[in-house]
């Protein structure tokens, strides 16, 4: 076999391997890009957010019987608490650690499960939020919540399901800064 012949098959190997390759690290940072309508205008409250999945993994990634899992490598609830404070502060809510009314978000669900297959993946989303407020006046819970899936060929590569999972991640987030039937639960 010619040097160019073989240098041409070893950089396409290369090239397949690279193109192949399943990284240990999974991501999921949503953002909001929220109006300035101000709709949360005297409303203060202190803000949590809480992991409540059975587990902190977060891809699974299922070739036949075997399941390999990955949690995020950042902190989920740290990092949608960050948004959530982001978003409502923009729409004039006044987040402080001294009001008596408390918002909890739950996380139940935020998941990506990925069937790998001999020559295609199919991956599966599925995010869900409980809402709880609490005040003298009473409480406010609903839960929101979003699937979504896609498909492509030849092995996973995580940045797309990064991607995918963190989409549905901002839409729910979205259903939920747009609901404003919990905004009287939360204004004074």
């Amino acid at each position: 076999m010619s040097s160019l012949k073989r240098s041409v098959l070893v950089a396409f190997s290369l090239a397949l391997a690279a193109c192949s390759s399943t990284s240990s690290s999974f991501l999921v940072t949503p953002q909001v890009f929220w109006n300035q309508s101000k709709a949360l205008s005297g409303a203060e409250f202190v803000l949590t957010v809480v992991d409540q999945r059975p587990s902190d993994q977060t891809l699974f990634l299922r070739k036949g019987t075997a399941v390999t899992s990955l949690p995020t490598s950042n902190n989920l609830a740290q990092q949608l608490e960050s948004t959530l404070t982001d978003a409502m502060t923009a729409q004039g809510a006044k987040l402080t650690s001294s009001s008596v009314t408390t918002m909890t978000v739950q996380i139940l669900k935020l998941s990506a499960d990925a069937d790998q297959r001999t020559v295609e993946h199919l991956v599966k989303n599925d995010v869900e939020l409980r809402i709880e407020i609490q005040n003298s006046h009473g409480s406010f819970d609903k839960v929101y919540a979003g699937k979504s899936s896609f498909s492509g060929p030849f092995k996973l590569d995580n940045a797309a399901a990064e991607v995918k999972l963190r989409v549905l991640t901002e839409q729910v987030l979205a259903e939920l800064l747009n609901d404003s039937s919990w905004h009287s639960y939360v204004k004074g």
